[in-house]
């Protein structure tokens, strides 16, 4: 994140803080304790936000910039605003669920409104992941003016993730370096820092190709 934040300008910028992630050891009422933990530190991010009466930008550890980060930004009497995003109906963004919550911001307004709401959701027998939590604060809270970047200014790094499962080839070492390098092809083409053409179709191909036989032999020879 230091270098992501050195590639845009903001590395020096005195209103930029690291806050420490939370980690749980009871899930509940959680799916995870990952995703309980991104919870909580979102929840104390806004609660510091609305004591000081201050906008946030909340980026999550796995956030990359893209070009577009350089140019776009919420209209003033933006509430709450999505840097990067996954839309589950991409014709209507406001209507649509939403996953990602690596990119968000919020007014100092609608930091006071989702502390309390976001605080009663820890009492739900089943309460959503973060950027569900969002969504549900949208769709009974009205008043509350939403911008969605476009194109999007941050996209999730890709990265293992101690919230979703990890991927079965992450398991093997020898696999380390294929891995990391079809993640770092996807991070570049993501940032919008390559393009991709046959070239670069027939490199991924090889790779996963590779990838696919170093498994069947791994799991051949058990």
């Amino acid at each position: 994140m230091a270098g992501e934040l050195r590639r845009v300008g903001l590395n020096e910028d005195s209103r930029v803080q690291f806050v420490d992630g939370v980690l749980v050891d009871d899930k509940a009422p959680f799916r995870a304790p990952g995703e309980k933990g991104v919870f909580l530190a979102h929840l104390s991010i806004l609660a510091d936000a609305a004591a000081a009466a201050e906008s946030v930008l909340i980026l999550e550890d796995d956030a990359d910039f893209t070009s577009a980060a350089a140019q776009w930004a919420p209209s003033p009497d933006c509430d709450i605003f999505y840097g990067g995003y996954n839309l589950v109906n991409s014709t209507s963004p406001e209507t649509s669920d939403v996953y990602g919550a690596h990119c968000m911001g919020f007014s100092a307004r609608a930091a006071q409104a989702l502390v309390p709401f976001l605080t009663g959701l820890l009492n739900h027998e089943s309460p959503p992941p973060i950027d569900g939590a969002y969504v549900w604060f949208r769709r009974q809270r009205e008043g509350f003016r939403t911008e969605f970047a476009e194109p999007v200014v941050a996209v999730q790094r890709p990265s293992r993730s101690d919230i979703s499962p990890s991927h079965r080839l992450d398991s093997f070492p020898y696999l380390a370096k294929p891995m990391g390098l079809l993640r770092r092809l996807k991070r570049g083409l993501g940032r919008g820092e390559l393009t991709f053409g046959l070239p670069e179709a027939i490199v991924v191909a090889l790779m996963g190709v590779g990838v696919t036989i170093a498994a069947a032999w791994h799991y051949g020879g058990r």
